[in-house]
């Protein structure tokens, strides 16, 4: 079997395109690390670097083993920290809409069964989590499925959605918007703040909305933060939509006022893991805790719907 430090070095010289460059990186003489990526190529023959004087360019053999080598010593380190530390810990990585709708509610029914595992949720830009989750370095990202289905690496991951929201428009009290219609044109009238990554929503819009938005140049903010959309909503005419479970505590404290919008699609939160990652025992058990968080969530959510106008 290669030795795993053959792989890292490759990784090295493959990055930095430059055996000078790899050897002060990995601590080693110029030779040594020539020796070591000589002896790989050796071993599996095939040539991995076009060398010259002046340039070291990856073959065809070595662009195909950089993104596998980068996956191997990414799991190779989870491997060696929880085998030597006995270290449990669950990496999360998602959007703040996500995590307001169900990540307090998961921990709570994840506890009751493994309450001795870490868990670290962190917040990234989609692009950026789902190459974390492919490398190795979380075990899972919670994000909108339109979004999760629009990502590179498809192929790669297990999706499952966990619950679909209604998205609610939210407005402060006494907003002259009250009494008018909840046509989507009619509230476009009105600044609009939205939650989230609008580039990744259009897809999930109807043609006529995503028209609209455009004629108006809307939304005039993108906000990342929900509370910061409610917030500003709260303190101006503008309007924002958010989905309904994070709306409800300032719907019930009276701080804003939910409108139904005909034609808005429903926020449907899913969770992403490699493949052959879904059947691990700690990201088996928070999917099901996740799942079993939005059933108790959907209970609730019907009858606050309704006195919606």
């Amino acid at each position: 079997m290669t030795d795993l430090r053959l792989i890292q070095y490759f990784e090295v010289v493959y990055r930095l395109l430059s055996f000078s460059k790899a050897a002060e990186e990995l601590h080693l003489t110029h030779s040594a690390v020539t020796r070591s990526i000589k002896t790989l190529e050796e071993a599996w023959g095939t040539q991995l670097f076009y060398r010259t004087t002046r340039s070291v360019t990856p073959t065809e053999a070595g662009e195909r083993l950089y993104p596998m080598a980068v996956e191997l010593l990414a799991f190779a380190k989870v491997v060696q920290r929880e085998t030597v530390s006995g270290d449990q810990h669950l990496k999360i990585i998602g959007g703040p809409i996500a995590y307001d709708i169900l990540l307090p509610a998961a921990i709570t029914e994840f506890r009751k069964s493994l309450p001795d595992i870490r868990i670290l949720a962190d917040v990234m830009p989609p692009h950026a989590a789902v190459e974390e989750l492919v490398q190795r370095r979380a075990n899972m990202v919670l994000f909108n499925m339109a979004t999760l289905e629009a990502l590179p690496h498809a192929g790669r991951l297990h999706f499952q959605e966990i619950i679909a929201e209604d998205f609610v428009m939210l407005h402060r009290p006494g907003h002259p918007v009250a009494a008018l219609d909840t046509s989507f044109e009619t509230l476009l009238a009105y600044p609009w703040a939205f939650p989230g990554y609008i580039e990744y929503l259009d897809g999930d819009l109807p043609e006529s909305m995503r028209e609209a938005l455009k004629q108006a140049r809307a939304p005039q903010y993108t906000l990342y933060s929900p509370t910061s959309c409610m917030n500003l909503s709260m303190a101006s005419d503008t309007l924002t939509v958010m989905p309904l479970s994070v709306a409800v505590p300032n719907l019930e404290s009276g701080r804003l006022v939910g409108k139904r919008i005909a034609g808005l699609p429903k926020y449907r939160l899913g969770a992403a893991c490699k493949t052959d990652s879904a059947l691990e025992p700690n990201t088996s058990a928070f999917l099901a805790s996740l799942t079993t968080a939005a059933r108790k969530l959907q209970r609730g959510s019907a009858n606050r719907l309704k006195a919606l106008s």
